[in-house]
């Protein structure tokens, strides 16, 4: 008598897939003696519905994407492969349909899915749960503060169907590493997401210029001094002002008088005081001018400041923001906007690259 197959299936949105999917999926496979274990990863509508609830549509990766990466996961191991069965679908999928497709490509095969435990919170109420469990496995991973064996004797349906569930441990090295993780490390600006992707993962990433991996998005963290608050002193048309928000909102003024109030000001109430003066009459031509003079002044002045700004060359700088501000930034949630700050700062990167050149020719 041959011997059932065994395989392992892990769902999600992968976006993106991260070595903590990799080890997870392949540590079931090892705990339950499986042959094989598929990847399926959610279709992009669905994906796209659920990253814009977030404040992270910046960071939605395309379908090709996600299964590339997931490919590319893939080959580490021999027993995995990626199906995108769920692709292309716009309208709700649901879990039971995922697993009816799998049986019918693989008829003879004895299929488990694996799950959080915290998953069971919700399990009940999944689409046919019921005809699920008897035709599915279900593998729980355990995790810290987690009772899989409690929560489902407690909860009517789930325990109805006890012997159809696996608790097993969650495999070691993944704590901590998940998309989400993946996502609030580029967000925060910080360098390299090498340790959450394996090495093909990470190039495919790069590659396709995909959650702003090469893009520094927003000026928080270590790049806050890239924002207009940033208190840094510039002397401007002959005033010194505290920071880079004084001196612009001050230029909105017809006489000299008014600017004047500007030098005492922080830059918060700089902005609200920006709001109330009377505007010269080439304002909207002539505030780009204004910000590229004093956002030259503010890294030509501060070498710190500079060595911050060249740093980051050749990444792509966006001025990320909540405030719905899409003339000098980019709306986090739409991803819309003109980035005229970004570009600045781009151009005077350039410019103070292209000095440092001159003066290293000259020494």
């Amino acid at each position: 008598m041959n011997k059932q197959e065994k395989i392992v299936v892990l769902g999600g949105s992968f976006n993106p897939p991260t070595v903590g999917h990799l080890r997870l999926l392949v540590g079931a496979l090892d705990m339950v003696g499986a042959d094989r274990g598929i990847f399926v990863p959610s279709p992009h509508a669905y994906v796209e519905r659920k990253m814009a609830k977030t404040d992270e549509p910046w960071a939605l990766l395309s379908e090709q994407v996600r299964f590339d990466m997931l490919s590319a996961m893939a080959k580490e191991d021999a027993r995995l492969s990626v199906d995108a069965l769920e692709y292309g679908y716009t309208e709700k999928r649901y879990t039971y349909d995922t697993m009816c497709s799998l049986s019918k490509k693989y008829p003879d095969a004895e299929l488990y899915f694996l799950i959080g435990a915290d998953k069971l919170r919700i399990l009940p109420k999944w689409y046919r749960i019921r005809a699920f469990l008897e035709h599915y496995r279900m593998l729980v991973t355990r995790r810290d503060g987690d009772d899989p064996e409690r929560m489902i004797e407690n909860n009517k349906v789930l325990s109805e169907y006890r012997e159809r569930f696996i608790v097993i441990n969650t495999p070691e090295g993944i704590e901590g590493v998940s998309s989400s993780r993946v996502r609030a490390v580029l967000s925060e600006g910080e360098k390299s997401v090498r340790e959450f992707l394996t090495p093909d993962a990470f190039r495919i990433l790069c590659e396709c210029g995909g959650m702003g991996i090469d893009t520094v998005f927003g000026f928080q963290g270590e790049y806050r001094c890239f924002s207009n608050f940033w208190q840094a002193p510039i002397t401007y048309h002959g005033l010194t002002y505290g920071s880079n928000e004084a001196a612009f909102q001050a230029e909105k003024c017809v006489n000299e008088e008014e600017k004047l109030i500007f030098t005492t000001l922080s830059p918060e109430k700089a902005k609200s005081k920006g709001r109330r003066v009377l505007l010269r009459d080439d304002w909207d031509t002539y505030r780009l001018t204004v910000m590229e003079d004093i956002v030259y002044l503010k890294f030509k002045t501060h070498p710190e400041l500079s060595e911050m700004l060249l740093a980051t060359h050749p990444r792509r700088l966006v001025e990320g923001n909540s405030w719905n501000d899409r003339f000098w930034g980019v709306d986090k949630r739409t991803l819309i906007g003109k980035n005229h700050l970004g570009r600045i700062l781009m151009r005077v990167r350039d410019r103070l690259l292209k000095e440092s050149g001159d003066a290293s020719q000259t020494e």
